[in-house]
């Protein structure tokens, strides 16, 4: 079995990489190829616990990804990755970094299958880890001439676009008006307002005909990125995970309260076989991500498989004890 550590994730991450792999992995779902029974969710005292396991026969994979959170300790993230063939457990990941990779790789296969085709501008709004992954992963799938980027903190909003600018090698410009950033072709959202602040990040008002909207986070009830007329307006909703995303997500239960979800909302696995209806090029779509096992699974097994070319991480020996089937 392999350890690798984050700082082992970070130097083998390559995000097109990612996108190629997560995208063949939605083409393996839609086909029947993926097991992913909804992630299991359990309170504790200080924080919760989260179990997501998962099987991608078409990949030979077979793993989970747990985590939890308390108050004072922070979110800490496990992924172990098995071989489905022989049982074997290929590697042990700490998922920190890689959850946020992942997810902006998802969002870049969504992006490179909802966004126009021709050099676009993006508008970002978030200044986090997951808005630089985000857009890492737009960047991946779509040509990208421009960016704009809101954040509400000036301070953190001018050093993510240095960062990225120097990181993407193009124009990275801050905008001090988040309608400025929702004004752009491809709009990606990537900030939790807090539960309980009715502050909502990107208003449907502010959206022009044919945007893109990207919309990572919001994965608990009581979280928000966007509003009912963000979804009212849209002419297609796609997910990673519809059902999930309708029980967790507060920006979808907002959406569902008023019923403005009904006939609009497609997966994505759907999407990357092009089992969805084609839709003008006017209209509004939105990705909503909640993530799931099988984006850390694929992902981890990218991962994996570039530490074992390279010889990077710890190799550890655990016994192999056979017991008699049903013992």
């Amino acid at each position: 079995m392999l350890l690798l550590t984050d700082e082992h994730v970070r130097s083998l991450t390559q995000m097109s990489d990612l996108v190629s792999a997560i995208r063949e992995g939605y083409r393996t779902q839609a086909r029947g190829g993926a097991q992913l029974p909804d992630r299991i969710n359990l309170e504790s005292t200080p924080g919760f616990f989260r179990l997501m396991p998962g099987v991608s026969a078409g990949t030979g994979l077979m793993g989970f990804k747990v985590f939890n959170q308390v108050s004072e300790g922070g979110v800490q993230y496990l992924i172990g990755l098995f071989d489905e063939l022989t049982g074997e457990l290929l590697a042990q990941l700490d998922g920190a970094y890689l959850t946020a990779a992942r997810t902006g790789a998802t969002t870049g296969v969504a992006a490179g299958l909802l966004a126009p085709r021709t050099a676009v501008e993006i508008g970002v709004i978030g200044s986090g880890l997951e808005a630089e992954t985000n857009l890492e992963g737009v960047f991946a799938a779509l040509e990208v001439k421009r960016v704009r980027v809101f954040s509400p903190n000036p301070q953190r909003r001018n050093a993510f676009v240095e960062r990225m600018a120097a990181r993407l090698d193009v124009e990275v410009v801050p905008v001090s008006d988040p309608a400025e950033a929702a004004a752009a072709p491809v709009v990606v959202v990537a900030t939790n307002t807090g539960a309980g602040t009715g502050r909502i990040a990107l208003e449907g008002k502010w959206l022009a005909p044919g945007t893109t909207v990207l919309s990572i986070g919001s994965t608990m009830p009581s979280l928000r990125e966007i509003d009912t007329d963000v979804v009212d307006r849209a002419a297609l909703v796609v997910s990673d995970a519809p059902e999930q995303a309708r029980m967790e997500s507060g920006d979808l239960l907002a959406a569902d309260e008023k019923g403005l979800l009904d006939g609009k909302i497609v997966t994505l696995a759907d999407l990357a076989i092009g089992r969805v209806p084609a839709h003008d090029a006017d209209a509004i779509t939105v990705f909503k991500s909640v993530g799931t096992a099988l984006q850390d699974l694929v992902a981890a097994k990218v991962i994996y498989d570039r530490a074992v070319q390279n010889g990077i991480g710890t190799t550890v020996d655990l016994l192999r004890t056979k017991k008699p089937a049903g013992a």
